[in-house]
């Protein structure tokens, strides 16, 4: 069996990762006649349930996983394809940050039994640290081709913004905080380096 086609897009809060990939999953189904189907955590709450949603309030039909275990969306799809009587031809997975530590198992697999898998997700924390679960998809990635790099405007000076800046009840949240907190434009902004905000930060993190 042919092995499947991987697109890792990973990038800041607000610059167009769930956009980009509701875009290339309608265009497999609309323009490739593949049969799709798209995976979030549960605990993104932001968009809905049932629901892939960018800020411009795009939607796509997509499939709840919960706890964020990555195997689940393994059952999710036999499920699919036992209610519509074939095979799925491309899977796409959003917020992959907030997936279990298995999810590139998981890609790999679908890889291997010959799916197309688009994943998108944040590549730093507020921290301006990776995110591990992201970032390790880097390892499926064959060409340059296949892997999307974007970035978002900052808030104070307009420039390319890498990281995402979390702000707690309008200060900015220290290194210590814990890492995961879903939200949106209430918690966080997009900063660039210069003006990305981290207190009480250890001078060698």
């Amino acid at each position: 069996m042919e092995r499947g086609k991987f697109i890792l897009i990973l990038g800041n809060m607000f610059a167009g990762k769930t956009e980009e990939l509701i875009n290339r999953l309608v265009r497999s189904r609309e323009y490739k006649h593949k049969i799709v189907c798209a995976f979030k955590p549960a605990k993104d709450t932001r968009s809905g349930t049932g629901l892939l949603k960018t800020a411009k309030d795009v939607t796509f039909p997509a499939i709840d996983i919960l706890e964020g275990d990555a195997y689940e969306i393994l059952k999710k799809i036999k499920l699919r394809e036992w209610e519509i009587g074939r095979k799925l031809d491309v899977v796409g997975i959003d917020e992959v940050q907030f997936f279990s530590c298995n999810i590139y198992q998981v890609i790999d697999h679908l890889l291997n039994n010959g799916y197309d898998v688009i994943a998108a997700g944040l590549k730093l924390d507020f921290r301006g640290e990776p995110f591990p679960h992201s970032v390790s998809l880097l390892g499926l990635v064959e060409t340059t081709y296949d892997l999307l790099l974007l970035t978002s405007c900052c808030k104070i000076c307009g420039e390319e913004a890498q990281l995402p800046q979390r702000i707690i009840d309008g200060k900015p949240a220290k290194y210590s905080d814990a890492v995961e907190l879903v939200g949106g434009a209430e918690c966080y902004e997009a900063r660039c380096h210069k003006h990305h905000e981290l207190p009480e930060k250890p001078p060698t993190a």
